[in-house]
Parts: structure tokens; C-alpha cells; sequence
């Protein structure tokens, strides 16, 4: 008699039954939760009355615009940081290990420490400030975490210094990937250094960086304690304003809206990168 599935893979079942547990009970139940709250009239019934009022709020149209800015930002200062150490570090070989460790402590660190840290620099009497005052660059002290523009930047840059490491490692392992005969062709046939690296390193390197860039991307959406420790309510994102709509103003069907927003947006980053994933410059690498 042939064993049915469940008893022929009952040890792998196993194996899987506390993930499928978590994912059931920490991920999809709230998840559908957090849908029915935002589209609930609280009668039972469909409405789309809470997704419109979300986006009649000016807070709000400015914390997507905040989280769209920062996401940007913060990911093209990662790519270019993180390509630039790991050519450095490619250079370097086995004589680069120590700087490696070096490079990847941020990841280490917890974000809440890493926004306190960020604190003590661009406070109006932080580090940056008295720097910039030595050099003359400036004649008197910024404000960086008031809720303006120079609060965006702040919170690029700590972004940039706690996850670059990330985008480091990845395209570290595209470089270590790329065969160095060809470098060795190159160099015999006379081309420079920017030659090799616009002509073998870069387009080599680009289902790396676009790797890097999705999974970057996806995670950038989800800001929170980096933004909301660094500036409190000055400067909202997506992240803060659900969080701040259920804990300071009661109203949970604003917050589970923006939630379901954010949702939406990081979703939609889920199907570019599926899409990108399956082109042929990711079955070529």
C-alpha cells in the first residue's frame, strides 16, 4: 500500500509545523486584521471611508512623501558607499579581513543605539555642528532634527551607516564571483582601470547591485525607530504616523489604513523584484 504524503514526509512536516505556526499566527492573522480594521465601518460592512479620510490628512501625504525621500536617499548613498568598500575591499584580498570586520559592525549594532548615537552628531550642539563651526563652513548651528529637510538628510545618513555594511556584503560576493582572467586579458590588451570597470566590472556587477537595490528598497519603506527616535513627531514617515495615530490619538482605523499603505507600497517593491529577479541578467550571473 502506498504511503500517503503527510506520512511520507512527516519529519520534514515537522520540521516546518513551528514556522508555519508563526507565520500563521504572527504574520497572516494580524495582517487580515489590520485589512478588516481599515476598510470596516464598523457595522460589519465594506467601506473605503477610513482610506479616505487617511489621505485628507496633510501629515500623512507628507509622511508618504518623507518615506519615498528617505527611501531614495538613503539607498543611493548605501549603493554608492557600499560599491565603493567593497572594490576596496576586493583590492585588498586577505589583507582587507580586519577592515571587513571593521565595516560590518554597524550591522551589529541595534537601531535604537545606532539613532542614539546619530543623536549626540547632529544635536544643535552635536559633533557636526561643532565641526562644521571649526571649519568655517558655517556661522552659526543647525537645527538638523526639527522636521525640515536637514532632518531627511540626518536620518539618510544614519540609515546609510547602519545598513551600508549590508550592501557591502552582497556586492562583495558579486565581485569575488567575477573571473579574474578577464581582468588579466584586459590589462594584456591595454585597457585602464576605468576601462575594466566600465567594460567588465560594473556590468558583471549589476545583477549584484540590482539584488542589492530591491532588498534595500523593500526594507527602506519600513523606517520607524531609526526616524522616530532620531526626530520624536518632528518628522513623520509611514512607519511613525501608524504608530502615532494608534498610540497618542486613539484612532485605530487611521492607523491600520496607513498600515495597509505601507503594505501596499512594499508589496508592489515584492513584484519589481520577482520581476527583475526572473530576467536573464540574473540567469546570466
Amino acid at each position: 500500500m502506498k504511503a500517503r504524503p503527510w506520512q511520507r514526509y512527516r519529519f520534514e512536516i515537522l520540521c516546518l509545523l513551528p514556522f508555519l505556526l508563526y507565520l500563521i499566527f504572527f504574520t497572516i492573522v494580524p495582517l487580515v486584521q489590520v485589512f478588516r480594521m481599515s476598510f470596516w465601518d464598523g457595522d460589519g460592512g465594506f467601506t473605503l471611508a477610513n482610506m479616505s479620510r487617511l489621505w485628507a490628512q496633510p501629515d500623512f501625504v507628507q509622511a508618504v512623501r518623507n518615506t519615498l525621500i528617505i527611501a531614495i536617499g538613503s539607498l543611493s548613498l548605501e549603493v554608492l558607499f557600499g560599491l565603493l568598500l567593497a572594490l576596496a575591499l576586493s583590492a585588498l584580498g586577505q589583507r582587507g579581513g580586519w577592515l571587513r570586520t571593521v565595516f560590518i559592525l554597524p550591522l551589529a549594532v541595534p537601531t535604537v543605539v545606532a539613532a542614539v548615537m546619530m543623536t549626540y552628531l547632529f544635536a544643535t550642539s552635536g559633533w557636526i555642528n561643532r565641526i562644521l563651526l571649526d571649519l568655517g563652513l558655517i556661522r552659526q548651528n543647525i537645527v538638523w532634527l526639527s522636521g525640515d529637510h536637514y532632518s531627511l538628510f540626518a536620518v539618510m545618513v544614519a540609515d546609510c551607516w547602519k545598513v551600508t555594511p549590508l550592501v557591502m556584503l552582497i556586492l562583495l560576493a558579486g565581485l569575488q564571483g567575477i573571473d579574474q582572467q578577464l581582468y588579466q586579458a584586459a590589462e594584456v590588451d591595454g585597457a585602464n582601470v576605468w576601462q575594466r570597470f566600465s567594460r567588465i566590472t560594473l556590468p558583471l556587477l549589476l545583477p549584484a547591485i540590482t539584488a542589492a537595490v530591491i532588498i534595500r528598497g523593500i526594507d527602506a519603506f519600513r523606517i520607524f525607530d531609526l526616524a522616530l527616535v532620531l526626530t520624536g513627531e518632528n518628522l513623520k514617515v509611514i512607519g511613525t504616523y501608524a504608530f502615532l495615530a494608534y498610540s497618542e490619538y486613539q484612532d485605530i482605523a487611521l492607523s491600520a489604513a496607513s498600515s495597509v499603505v505601507l503594505f501596499g507600497m512594499i508589496f508592489i517593491a515584492i513584484l519589481l523584484h520577482m520581476r527583475l529577479v526572473g530576467r536573464k541578467g540574473f540567469e546570466a550571473a
